[in-house]
């Protein structure tokens, strides 16, 4: 949509329109927002069990009109972590893992896929041409998200995030070398792809599944933090990088993050695929009494 919007109004409108656009979905989403329920987890950690009770009776009433609903299963009692539980033994990994790969994408994203635009403008071609290329090439955002969303379940988060980062270096490797229009937009389109594939899985899925109720929020906001931080640093990176080697500086840079993604996932990635979110707090958050009071 982004793709569309600057095609279609920054060549006669310049860039302030969209802003606007921007600053209006901002305000929908700020309303829209009151009409989302409240975690029922996250309600029953906090000590507002009636809150809590009442949410779950409407899910569950929602959910029998559908189909009968099994058993209940007697809860595991919700353990309260302190904010140095983060660095424990058992969580420090995962929010290496989380900043990681939020580093990663926001670097990708913002040092990349936003600069294509200027990447093309300063080549040589003209604004309205720079956009049409980086829209037939952000195209391939739509299906990188499906491939995500479907193999998310399928394959597992981390082979995909994996396999997603090997398919990224690959195009990434070849793009710079890319000289006619076709190849210049078939090897781009490959690499957005990539790249949206693990926009799918780290954004939607990944980095919320690596921390237990009782810290996700905080840990998430940490690592988010470290992510945002990229957004800062890596457009300064950018404009030395391509000044000096050109698009293939900026793909050499973004590639050196891959592999180090890769290398983290591959050492310290958990797999929440068709897991529970019990289990999965069995393990990456240590729910002894000694560490709850840690």
């Amino acid at each position: 949509a982004t793709a569309i919007l600057g095609w279609a109004i920054v060549p006669s409108y310049g860039w302030r329109p969209l802003f606007v656009i921007a600053g209006i979905g901002a305000l929908i989403v700020w309303y829209l927002r009151k009409a989302l329920p409240e975690s029922p987890r996250w309600l029953e950690a906090n000590g507002r069990t009636e809150e809590a009770e009442r949410l779950m009776q409407t899910i569950e009433q929602e959910l029998a009109a559908i189909a009968p609903l099994s058993a209940p299963v007697a809860p595991l009692p919700a353990p309260t972590l302190r904010l140095a539980a983060l660095l424990s033994k058992s969580l420090l990994p995962s929010m290496v893992v989380g900043s990681v790969v939020l580093i990663t994408i926001n670097a990708l994203i913002f040092g990349f896929v936003n600069w294509l635009p200027t990447f093309f403008v300063q080549q040589g071609l003209s604004v309205t041409r720079s956009l049409t290329y980086t829209l037939v090439i952000v195209s391939g955002s739509l299906i990188g998200c499906a491939i995500g969303a479907f193999a998310a379940d399928s394959l597992g988060r981390r082979k995909t995030i994996i396999g997603a980062s090997i398919w990224a270096i690959v195009f990434g490797g070849i793009y710079p070398f890319a000289e006619e229009p076709f190849l210049v937009l078939t090897i781009g389109f490959l690499l957005i792809v990539g790249i949206y594939v693990l926009t799918a899985m780290l954004y939607g899925v990944y980095t919320s599944e690596l921390f237990p109720t009782g810290v996700r929020l905080r840990a998430n906001g940490i690592c988010n933090m470290f992510g945002r931080g990229a957004t800062i640093v890596t457009p300064l990176i950018v404009v030395a990088l391509f000044k000096a080697y050109g698009v293939g500086g900026v793909l050499s840079f973004m590639i050196g993050l891959l592999i180090i993604q890769i290398g983290v996932v591959s050492a310290w990635g958990i797999e929440p695929a068709k897991r529970g979110l019990e289990t999965l707090a069995s393990e990456t958050g240590d729910v002894t009494p000694r560490a709850m009071q840690a």
